[in-house]
């Protein structure tokens, strides 16, 4: 309670770390640090008006014609659509909708409210109409497949229905795989993130439940495959007790219940991957999920009200990536590289929220670009998989999907990127 207290009023959160650094350090050091932070303040303010988001509007451009370098995946988020479990815990009529449409600009430049365009409006998934647009709409524009969010608790599932329907209208003719968001639900939007609104249990009964239940998926002919192998990504696999043994109990059932050999993929998050979680023999490859694992710079920056945000420069920061990752010239055929639009999670979160401002679309291009031609220099065709963070997460300021202000500007950048073509064509 102190620590939520403390984190909230800038006064007393300033007062305990000059204490923390006097005991540490010294009077003088402390004060050295202070006139710093001071001037580092005063220069982030002053850049952060400067970040403005940079884009125009496009109409809809149909790439059917050209053929991608990769296989695109787009990380697909299925909250737009009530459950009662939402009513419940964020009040009636809650989907993502709602924390987008309540967002308001909070510095020069500050790209909100996300609309969506007319061409969608504030859609429903519990309408099949609505994700064979979408679908259509990806085709055109080249990409490969959804990787739906798959949210389950011991056999609860929740935000199922538009997975659901994919099954019930076979018709609907896109690739996708899932990703387990195993993660507890908490009330972190609001602040509270120890207070748990549901929560995994990662029993051994639970690991084979799991497996048995997304059968039905994985068995579906337009489920992804690597080396016709079903693909299954966890989003956090460092919060599972016995990743090893959970992972090798799902290949023992998949091998002997129909489903065969199946192929298992972390997204690297929360600081984590295979060789910190010392499951590199128990894995088949690793997912970049940025921002998670970002080159982070300095720029925390406190309201009058003591709300802390951490705003970050998109240009600066997709630049030093770039750079950083030629320099280490990775080639473990394991990983596969994710680039993300203008990340802003300004409407979801209370406080402690993460803007990546001064996004353009040249720069958005310039690392789809680096992450194509990364796939396809290390892969086989069928198999040089790239992934985008994401279709939808409207509240996270990071989509391909049309908005009111640009239109079509994103997904034309991105398609122009991943079939190899100038942006400026």
């Amino acid at each position: 309670m102190l620590t939520y207290f403390i984190k909230r009023f800038r006064f007393f959160y300033l007062i305990k770390k000059c204490f923390i650094s006097i005991k540490n350090n010294s009077i003088i050091d402390t004060f050295k640090k202070v006139i710093s932070f001071m001037k580092r303040k005063k220069m982030s303010l002053l850049k952060i008006n400067k970040l403005s988001y940079e884009s125009e509007y496009q109409e809809n451009i149909d790439f059917s014609e050209y053929k991608p370098k990769v296989k695109a995946i787009a990380f697909y988020l299925p909250q737009f659509h009530r459950i009662p479990e939402n009513d419940n815990w964020w009040g009636e009529g809650f989907t993502e909708w709602t924390n987008t449409s309540k967002a308001q600009p909070y510095f020069n430049g500050h790209y909100q409210p996300r609309e969506p365009h007319d061409d969608f409006g504030y859609y429903n998934l519990t309408n099949p109409e609505i994700i064979k647009r979408q679908v259509l709409l990806a085709k055109q524009h080249g990409i490969f497949g959804f990787c739906f969010y798959y949210y389950w608790f011991s056999g609860k599932r929740l935000l199922e229905k538009p997975l659901d329907l994919l099954l019930e209208h076979p018709e609907i003719d896109i690739n996708f795989c899932l990703c387990w968001a195993n993660e507890n639900w908490t009330r972190r939007w609001d602040g509270q993130d120890d207070e748990i609104l549901i929560k995994q249990n990662y029993s051994i009964e639970d690991s084979y439940n799991f497996i048995m239940d997304i059968k039905k998926y994985i068995i579906d002919k337009r489920y992804i495959k690597k080396d016709e192998k079903p693909v299954i990504l966890v989003y956090n696999p460092s919060l599972i007790p016995n990743t090893g043994e959970v992972f090798n109990l799902w290949r023992t059932y998949a091998a002997n219940n129909g489903i065969g050999e199946i192929v298992i993929w972390i997204c690297r998050t929360f600081g984590h991957n295979a060789i910190s979680l010392n499951i590199t023999d128990k894995i088949d490859g690793e997912i970049e999920f940025p921002p998670h694992g970002l080159p982070v710079f300095y720029n925390k920056y406190f309201d009058s009200k003591g709300k802390i945000s951490s705003i970050y420069d998109y240009k600066e920061i997709v630049d030093s990536l770039i750079l950083e990752k030629k320099k280490k010239c990775n080639h473990l055929l394991n990983i596969y590289r994710t680039s993300m639009l203008g990340w802003d999670n300004y409407a979801r979160k209370a406080n402690e929220w993460i803007t990546y401002a001064g996004f353009t679309l040249n720069c958005f291009y310039s690392w789809v670009k680096f992450i194509v031609n990364d796939a396809y220099e290390k892969y086989d065709e069928n198999n040089a998989f790239i992934f985008i963070n994401a279709w939808n997460e409207w509240a996270e300021g990071t989509y391909l999907e049309p908005d009111k202000k640009y239109g079509y500007a994103n997904i034309n950048t991105f398609s122009k990127a991943i079939c190899g073509l100038e942006l400026n064509v």
